[in-house]
């Protein structure tokens, strides 16, 4: 796929009609910002889905106590996309998306030091923290490749930027998932072998009970589920908040060294509404 885009945008250049219009990408903001609001969607989307199993699986709440955890992350979203909206209209998209992913970056680290404690206590103010970096980010940035169209060709560029979204989310749920299973399966081969378990029959054991990590034959609850078990989630829960930690601190660096510092004074008038 990776092969096919370059070979895209040369193409499209020389072709008169046009599937889609190359231009917007000649300005480096819009590959730029595409590139920041791809890549944080890799991390920003699947963490619901890791942050409930981690609550019902590891903590041992029922289910809908679980999803109640998820209102935690929009505390934090809801105050900085407002700072984040001020800072855009005052400073330019820049400041806020390279804040929202260095604060992110620490969030995501903390937050996986805090998780074998099996406690939601330890890591309340960590989700608060990680999620706030969306709000920082994800308007400035959208609105920022959003001004750098032709009014013409904003259709378009809206587009692109969803298409760049939902792509990387799927991408990042498959890769982050892919980590949390293995792991989760390693980790359960190996206690239940130092336990004394035969490797073969504990293989097949940890395959059977990481379905836990769907939450499928679990009703919720800490008696449900073995301690070891517990501990096993929240290692295999740690691991992958250590890649979204690594995800968002190649978004920090791509926006310090990629984005302009002076984008609110380089954006065609009456354009910062859009987004």
């Amino acid at each position: 796929m990776g092969l096919l885009l370059v070979v895209f945008g040369p193409v499209e250049g020389r072709t008169t009609h046009r599937l889609l219009d190359v231009e917007p990408f000649r300005d480096r903001a819009f590959p730029v910002q595409n590139i920041v609001l791809g890549v944080a969607m890799a991390a920003f989307v699947p963490v619901s889905l890791f942050t409930s199993v981690y609550a019902e699986v590891a903590v041992g709440k029922k289910a809908p106590a679980a999803s109640l955890d998820l209102l935690y992350f929009f505390l934090g979203f809801v105050v900085a996309a407002w700072i984040g909206g001020r800072m855009l209209r005052r400073i330019g998209a820049k400041r806020p998306v390279v804040l929202g992913g260095a604060l992110s970056c620490v969030g995501y680290f903390l937050w996986a030091c805090r998780v074998i404690a099996l406690s939601e206590s330890h890591i309340v103010w960590c989700i608060v923290l990680t999620q706030a970096r969306m709000g920082l980010m994800l308007g400035q940035a959208n609105t920022e490749a959003a001004n750098r169209v032709p009014q013409l060709s904003y259709g378009e560029a809206a587009g692109v930027t969803q298409t760049v979204r939902n792509c990387r989310f799927s991408l990042g749920l498959a890769v982050l998932g892919k980590i949390f299973a293995s792991v989760l399966r390693s980790r359960i081969t190996r206690t239940l072998t130092t336990q004394g378990m035969d490797h073969d029959a504990a293989s097949r054991e940890a395959k059977s009970i990481s379905q836990l990590s769907s939450g499928q034959g679990s009703s919720g609850g800490t008696a449900s589920n073995p301690h070891f078990v517990r501990l096993d989630v929240a290692e295999a829960t740690r691991s992958v908040l250590l890649g979204m930690s690594v995800i968002m601190a190649i978004v920090f660096v791509v926006a310090l060294f990629g984005c302009d510092a002076e984008s609110n004074r380089n954006c065609p008038p009456n354009s910062g509404n859009r987004g």
